[in-house]
């Protein structure tokens, strides 16, 4: 399917950027780090472009996803511990600047499809509020893929209107045909565009149509061969909007950006291996995150791994930096954010503007930690994934499941990437150094709250995903 041209001279034009992020795809889930994975036109795209093999993001999809948008860790945005849940009034501070707004600065056409998950209880928190021309998608966290449902509530939306699309037509697909649209109307040359595609896939349910299941005959496991299914489609769609880009004139000057939101989750068919644990947890396989930039234009080198740390939070400032917002000094002031841009180490494919970063800091749920400095990795706290608890009237509690832990784990991640074995006796120094910089780092700290699904799912009388019930 998926063809890549060559660039034919240099525009003077701002780049196109194209950010697609996977929901829920291990690290074990595509096809350069498992030919049992069927994903050629991400293949395609990775091997010719710059892979990233030392990027992390935070456990789960919404402290990622804001980090992704405003540069900022979780826990200073008030989102760590856990994702959103339907009923809670809880969201991404009105007061941050997210990506879209900044680019729009700079004449961009902002457009999203797929899944927001950063709020939803308010009509101001929406993404056409918050910096998207326009938005396709859902609003919350997982939903049927056929009918949009989620808790009985239907959820799909155009802009601020509930869309309602062709009967048994497939989420994934909708998002890779409204992003088609979107780029065939665009004009590559006069209009900059910035396309944020955060798909759902293959977060469950565990739906996909048949022909995608039917290429993994030889895995036994049911929820795995789904599984698989929902990350080849997603791959199809990737190639789709790839063509797109070149048959529309775009993809000679344009930046393409593939990332995955967390770990896979093994409970519904993801895998992380070879790393340690899963979506959720602060081992290794709850934010090592796969991750691609291809571009034909603008990297010094292709066909290269990079191996340089990178956070979700560089994103910010490193496609802010792509889109030539750092070279007007005037307008590179930016409220405090934790991202570095990794611009220029991308497009040369080596270094790192960074030397640590932060996985989690919860101190008011779970109360555990995890940050990186250099080599190694220290836990503080139960590292598990939180415990959800399905109560007779239809409740649902989502609990960490020691919060009084007091464990201190170290790994030097170079020597001992699978966490096998925990330094912190032999190192007590090393520890301590991490302990006051995990203490500087917490400062910024907001408060969050353990996260509590009702039985009575907040909803209008027509059971549509209410956006008027809260105050920002």
């Amino acid at each position: 399917m998926l063809s890549l041209g060559n660039c034919k001279g240099k525009a003077n034009r701002r780049p196109h950027i194209v950010l697609v992020v996977s929901d829920d795809q291990g690290w074990n889930d595509v096809s350069w780090h498992n030919p049992e994975v069927l994903t050629p036109n991400m293949d395609k795209l990775a091997k010719r472009g710059v892979r990233l093999e030392n990027h992390y993001v935070h456990p789960q999809c919404t402290p990622s996803r804001g980090a992704i948008l405003t540069g900022k860790y979780s826990h200073r945005l008030g989102l760590q511990f856990a994702a959103i849940l339907p009923n809670e009034a809880k969201f991404l501070p009105a007061s941050a600047t997210l990506l879209p707004e900044k680019l729009k600065e700079l004449g961009y056409v902002t457009h999203m499809t797929g899944k927001w998950h950063l709020g939803d209880c308010n009509k101001n928190l929406l993404p056409t509020s918050r910096g998207f021309d326009s938005f396709t998608g859902l609003l919350r966290g997982a939903e049927d893929y056929f009918t949009r449902r989620t808790f009985g509530v239907y959820d799909f939306w155009e802009n601020g209107t509930v869309y309602t699309p062709q009967e048994g037509s497939y989420n994934t697909d909708l998002f890779t045909q409204r992003a088609v649209e979107i780029i065939g109307k665009n004009n590559p040359k006069t209009s900059p565009l910035f396309l944020y595609m955060p798909y759902t896939t293959p977060h469950f349910p565990l739906q996909v149509p048949k022909r995608f299941i039917d290429m993994y005959p030889n895995v036994k496991n049911p929820a795995r061969r789904a599984y698989l299914g929902m990350v080849s489609s997603l791959d199809e769609g990737v190639g789709t909007i790839a063509d797109a880009l070149e048959k529309s004139g775009h993809m000679d000057n344009t930046v393409f950006i593939f990332l995955s939101d967390n770990g896979g989750d093994p409970n519904f068919g993801g895998s992380n291996l070879p790393l340690r644990g899963n979506k959720g947890s602060l081992w290794d396989g709850g934010s090592k995150s796969l991750g691609f930039i291809y571009s034909p234009r603008f990297l010094k080198h292709r066909g290269c791994l990079h191996k340089g740390m990178m956070h979700a939070v560089d994103w910010f400032p490193t496609i802010l930096d792509i889109a030539g917002f750092n070279k007007d000094k005037k307008r590179n002031k930016f409220c405090h954010i934790d991202g570095v841009s990794q611009w220029k180490y991308l497009q040369r494919c080596r270094g790192s503007g960074r030397n640590e970063f932060v996985y989690q800091i919860d101190d008011y749920v779970a109360k555990s930690a995890a940050i990186r400095v250099g080599d190694y990795k220290m836990i503080v706290g139960d590292p598990r994934v939180a415990a959800f608890s399905f109560f007779p009237n239809g409740t649902i509690l989502i609990k960490p499941i020691d919060p009084n832990s007091t464990d201190i784990r170290l790994f030097n991640l170079k020597n001992d990437p699978t966490e096998s074995n925990n330094l912190a006796s032999r190192f007590p120094n090393k520890v301590k150094k991490m302990m006051i910089r995990l203490d500087e780092l917490r400062k910024d700290s907001l408060p969050t709250e353990l996260p509590v699904l009702e039985a009575n799912e907040i909803g209008s009388p027509n059971n549509i995903v209410s956006t008027e019930w809260c105050s920002v």
